[in-house]
């Protein structure tokens, strides 16, 4: 480690208690705070376990507990392209005139949400829900034309759109609601969700000004079911779920 100078050793040291600390990886915990000095050690070593320091879509890991409610998808983390959820239900049409698609439980709480939000004169629906691999990849290759250069086009694509295997939708308990724009958040409808949401079991999965850990432009529309007292932690804890999952929720 002589890159790195004994102050640097000593300070990572002293967080080796931490339960997602990674002593494989102390090596890349010192060169990622060399590179990011405005960090902390915490987030320092709570980005490289989430991938950070190499570029999105790189050193991927292929998910193998896809029907874990908890499962965390991302840039770095993918659904098999065989995965479908085996317990999709139908959305009530009051809140989905499309027919669209989301695992029982959270179906269950979208309409629970739904209905709060109509006591209080708010309409809430579904547009978007589950998406299969193949139709993910159509949604992502959508604006391409001919003679795009693939990368120019991924460079630009990826801000607002998964590739196939790294989107939510695909695991059946992510929901888009109401409208695909940033103004959302300034309608009733986007404010009450930013404040309710989480009581229902759900988080705002994509938040302002954490794009350079979703690897997403802002999205106020795109909320995740994790249940309700998941949902509240996370909530609470003014985390991504990226950075939440990594400290709470996986094993070191």
């Amino acid at each position: 480690m002589d890159e790195f100078t004994t102050w640097d050793i000593l300070a990572l040291s002293e967080y080796k208690y931490l339960p997602f600390y990674d002593e494989a990886q102390e090596k890349e915990y010192l060169r990622y705070h060399k590179l990011h000095k405005h960090c902390n050690w915490i987030e320092a070593i709570t980005y490289v376990n989430i991938g950070l320091l190499e570029e999105f879509y790189s050193n991927i890991t292929l998910i193998s507990n896809p029907d874990n409610p908890l499962v965390l998808v991302n840039k770095y983390r993918q659904l098999p392209s065989e995965y479908t959820p085996c317990d999709l239900e139908p959305i009530d049409v009051q809140f989905n005139p499309q027919g669209l698609l989301l695992r029982r439980d959270a179906r269950i709480a979208f309409e629970d949400m739904c209905s709060g939000a109509a006591k209080e004169g708010l309409h809430l629906e579904a547009i978007s829900t589950f998406r299969s691999f193949s139709y993910q990849n159509k949604v992502y290759l959508k604006n391409k034309l001919p003679d795009m250069n693939m990368e120019d086009y991924q460079r630009e694509r990826d801000k607002v759109s998964a590739r196939a295997g790294h989107s939510e939708h695909q695991t059946g308990l992510a929901v888009d609601i109401n409208d695909l724009e940033q103004t959302f958040e300034n309608t009733p409808e986007g404010r009450w969700l930013a404040d309710h949401a989480h009581w229902y079991g759900f988080i705002l999965r994509y938040p302002k000004g954490r794009e350079r850990i979703t690897g997403y432009d802002y999205e106020p529309w795109h909320f995740r079911y994790l249940g309700k007292e998941l949902a509240k932690a996370v909530h609470q804890s003014n985390l991504t779920y990226d950075e939440y999952y990594i400290r709470y929720l996986h094993s070191f």
